[in-house]
């Protein structure tokens, strides 16, 4: 669910599981408290790049906004959340079901509503496992049923607008999945637009663009529908390097020249990507990770890689997860009943708190060494045994750059 601190409130629906503040920008959303991003710099943090036109001083007022999940409550009550800082907060998350309602997941229905209901009456005074999703919009009777379903629950809360966080929609595991779901998932936004025009529609994608089922990037002919129903496409440039890859890597870079050749995944090639898919930069938002991932080191040496000019010590063998941080995955089943490890994530503060990082961020500590990685653009520390990599201040001042010389509409972290 996503809610303005204005007095109209927005609905979200999202499969993603980190915390997240966001810069906002779209024009269209009025807020009685704007931020704004210094445009003095309108270059990208990136060498040798001249590939933007775009005249940042010319841009709207940017916007703050973030998510906050609701299972996370433990670590941030509602109470402690700076109210005064954002345009836009996103209630993180509400669920599919298969009888076309929408589920709360593990709250009961009075807990869902006490949180909501708080949520929306706070803002206004100062998100989904997709397993679902497939067969909820594989026709046009269910799409309808769906959509005023989304709709009747985001106005019930008092909410403004939602986000449908469907990034894969060919989806993983025990999804149910179609060749047409990238398809009828256009037909739904259409749909839901056309129930509630004045509702704000955003959907929540993944770095790696909008495929088909075969993974190929769709053209822009096959996204219109897409591109003319959402408010807002928000894309979610991390978790390029996690357990699933051959090596340790940067979470979310901004440029992939030292990745290996089949992990070509970068910020710099997404927002390419998906102009090249018709959105205008300003219906976009470049998601910052405010999360770490950590891998077991192979050997305790780091072992260079040299792609031109770049000498980087980001990519090293691994051995496994470790167990990250106080709100890490712990070991158990997933929504599929497979069985899980670690995660390896830890909330950025907790790196400074386990005095991993020294409190300016400038050095490591306890075993840990920091280290800068220019293809990437992103840092990471490692120690004999554990690399993390993680976004610092510098790198996420860096990204927002990057986001408004390409004219984007926002960013979220």
């Amino acid at each position: 669910m996503t809610q303005t601190t204005s007095d109209d409130d927005p609905l979200s629906i999202s499969s993603s599981s980190d915390f997240s503040e966001s810069y906002e920008f779209p024009a269209s959303i009025k807020a009685e408290n704007t931020t704004d991003i210094p445009t003095d710099d309108t270059s990208p943090p990136l060498e040798n790049d001249d590939s933007t036109n775009y005249d940042a001083t010319a841009s709207p007022a940017r916007k703050l906004a973030g998510y906050y999940p609701v299972y996370n409550t433990d670590e941030k009550s509602l109470s402690e959340l700076r109210f005064d800082l954002y345009d836009e907060i996103i209630f993180f998350a509400a669920t599919t079901t298969d009888n076309f309602t929408i589920g709360t997941d593990y709250f009961t229905q009075a807990e869902w509503d006490a949180m909501a209901f708080d949520f929306v009456k706070s803002c206004k005074e100062h998100s989904v496992i997709p397993t679902y999703f497939s067969s909820l919009v594989a026709t046009a009777d269910n799409r309808t049923a769906f959509a005023d379903a989304v709709i009747t629950f985001a106005k019930k809360y008092g909410f403004e607008g939602v986000d449908f966080d469907w990034e894969c929609n060919q989806g993983i595991g025990c999804n149910i999945i179609s060749d047409q779901d990238a398809q009828n998932q256009q037909m739904l936004f259409k749909e839901v637009k056309s129930r509630w025009p004045e509702g704000k529609l955003s959907t929540t994608q993944s770095i790696a663009g909008i495929r088909d089922p075969d993974y190929q990037q769709l053209p822009a002919s096959n996204t219109t529908m897409m591109v003319e129903a959402i408010d807002n496409l928000r894309i979610m440039a991390y978790d390029v390097h996690g357990s699933f890859t051959a090596t340790t890597g940067p979470n979310a870079p901004i440029r992939s020249q030292c990745a290996d050749p089949e992990n070509q995944l970068s910020i710099e090639g997404a927002i390419e990507i998906y102009i090249k898919q018709g959105f205008k930069p300003e219906q976009i938002s470049l998601g910052i990770p405010g999360y770490a991932i950590s891998w077991s080191l192979a050997k305790p040496e780091l072992a260079p890689r040299i792609v031109g000019n770049y000498t980087s010590y980001y990519y090293q063998n691994f051995t496994g997860i470790p167990r990250g941080g106080k709100f890490d995955e712990k070991p158990g089943l997933d929504s599929c009943g497979q069985p899980t490890g670690y995660g390896g994530q830890w909330n950025a503060h907790e790196l400074v708190e386990s005095g991993f990082l020294s409190d300016d961020e400038a050095s490591g500590g306890n075993g840990y060494t920091r280290y800068y990685d220019a293809c990437s653009g992103e840092p990471f520390i490692a120690s004999n045994t554990t690399l993390i990599s993680y976004d610092d201040a510098e790198s996420t001042v860096s990204k927002v750059k990057f986001a408004n010389s390409k004219g984007l509409g926002g960013v979220f972290l």
